[in-house]
């Protein structure tokens, strides 16, 4: 199955640019990218540094323009490189970040 990032369809672009706090509260960065799969209309992953993070565990504050993670910097730093959704790519993910919270 063809996951997409769909831009023009992409209801989070808002999101880029948003500064990303990490557990303990530092500023690690900013959304550079949003990861949208159309067909299921989820947002799967929001990019800092060329880093996914699963958009399922992050919190937003449309207001004050950031997102926290429960992740520490380490563990961020420390994922897969950001590449073409698939289901190998978002398993590899989602084991990176079971051991990081």
């Amino acid at each position: 199955m063809e996951e997409a990032n769909h831009r023009p369809d992409n209801p989070y672009t808002h999101m880029e640019g948003y500064k990303v706090l990490d557990a303990s509260g530092e500023e690690i960065g900013e959304i550079e990218d949003t990861v949208y799969d159309a067909p299921s209309d989820v947002l799967k992953y929001v990019v800092v540094r060329g880093r996914p993070i699963p958009a399922e565990r992050i919190e937003v504050d449309a207001e004050g323009q950031h997102a926290s993670v429960p992740y520490d910097s380490t563990t961020i730093e420390s994922a897969p490189e950001i590449e073409d959704p698939s289901g190998a790519f978002d398993e590899a993910v989602r084991e990176h970040y079971e051991g990081g919270i």
